[in-house]
This record gives structure tokens, sequence and C-alpha cells, in this order.
């Protein structure tokens, strides 16, 4: 639901409703509601004044939240899936959600998704199991090849993890190491590997499900969903 219309249900429809209740049980008990129908229209014009006020105050709260909050965190959950193996990228995420949750009330509701904050929760939760799992692959690894030789991309590839590039081209005897070293991380450390690969399967959904609610929410308060270009500004 668009919060313009939580603010319209809030402080105009639900008082006004109280009233038209109110003056037809007189109408209808006493034959007579000529005075309270101007009490009424009083009381209705000073509901639509102070519904006027409200939603502007609440246009530019929730522009300023989009501009701060609200489209940074939708452009950092755009399903990215090498976002995913460093933690950068999630550390914006947290810093973001929990400023959201400091300054995105607006009267007594939220100016954001039902439920976003808990499912952000779940998937820095989820990021923090698969990023562990990932750095104990990766020590194995360095075991093998040495700290100054891990070429990280190339390992996650073969682990199975598979990142959407690679740094760089390698020689076919760097892709025959890895290989092999990757091999014999699955062959000794089965639950890890499967672990690391479950786990990042399920944080990208979980990002996929905080993108989508995003989405839905920008979309249905007139949100833009990209960068303002230089044009569109003036």
């Amino acid at each position: 639901m668009p919060v313009s219309t939580k603010l319209t249900l809030l402080v105009l429809a639900l008082p006004i409703g109280v009233l038209l209740v109110l003056d037809f049980v007189i109408f209808y008990y006493f034959k007579t509601s000529i005075e309270f129908t101007v009490l009424l229209s009083a009381i209705s014009g000073v509901f639509l004044v102070v519904w006027e006020r409200l939603r502007d105050s609440l246009s530019k709260k929730l522009e300023y939240l989009h501009k701060n909050f609200l489209f940074k965190l939708y452009s950092n959950v755009r399903v990215r899936r090498d976002s995913l193996f460093y933690p950068h990228p999630q550390e914006e995420v947290k810093k973001l959600r929990i400023d959201l949750e400091k300054y995105g009330k607006f009267i007594h509701f939220s100016l954001y998704p039902r439920g976003l904050l808990s499912q952000i929760d779940s998937f820095l939760s989820l990021h923090a199991e698969f990023y562990k799992r990932l750095k104990e692959t990766e020590g194995l690894a360095e075991k093998q090849c040495g700290k100054a030789n891990l070429h990280r991309d190339l390992m996650w590839d073969y682990i199975g993890l598979k990142p959407d590039y690679r740094s760089t081209s390698y020689t076919a005897e760097t892709e025959e190491q890895y290989k092999g070293v990757t091999e014999n991380i699955a062959k000794e450390h089965p639950q890890l590997v499967a672990e690391a690969k479950d786990l990042l399967e399920k944080t990208i959904r979980q990002e996929k499900s905080v993108f989508e609610k995003l989405e839905d929410f920008l979309k249905s308060n007139n949100l833009r969903l990209e960068e303002e270009t230089f044009s569109a500004r003036w």
C-alpha cells in the first residue's frame, strides 16, 4: 500500500467516518442534524488542512529517505553474485538498514516495506555464514598454493561457487593447478564445500527477496528505480 494511502486513512478517512456515523445516529433518532452537519463541515475542513500539510511533510520525508537510504539500499541488493564474495557491500547494506530503522518513521508508521528489516537481517546472517566458509576454503587453498600465489576467483570457480567473472585470463598450467587444488579440498572437506554452495544459493535467494520488496515499494510510491542523470536534474 502506498504510504500516501496510509496517511489518508490515518488522518482523513477514519475521523470523518466516525463523524458520519454519529451524524446518521443523531438524524435517525432525533430527525434533525442541521447543526451537527455544520459542525461536521467545519471539522472536515480542519482535517483537510491538516491532511494537506501532513501530505507535504510526508512527501519531503519520503524523498529524503529515498535519496539517502532506500535507493542506495536498492542499488546494493541488485542480486549481483560477485558482490557476495566480499564483505564490504554487505557492510554498506547493514549501515543502511540501521539508518533506515532510525530515520524511517513518519507519525506511527514506517516509510519502508513491512518486514524489510527482518529480511535484511536474514540476508546478512546468511551471508556471514557463507563468508565464514568461503574464508575457510581460501585458507585451505593457501596451504597448497601459498598466499602470494592465490587466485581467489579461479579457486571460487573450480570449487563450484561460480562467480560471474574472472579478474584475468590464466595459463593452462595455472588452470590445471587450481583444478587439482580444489579437487583435493572437495575430497578432504566435502561438508565444508557443500555448505558453502548451499549457503551461497540461500543468500542469493534472500537478497533477491529483499530486492523485490524494495522494488515493489519504490514502484507503488512512484520513486525512481535508476540513477538520476545529469539531464534529469535540469
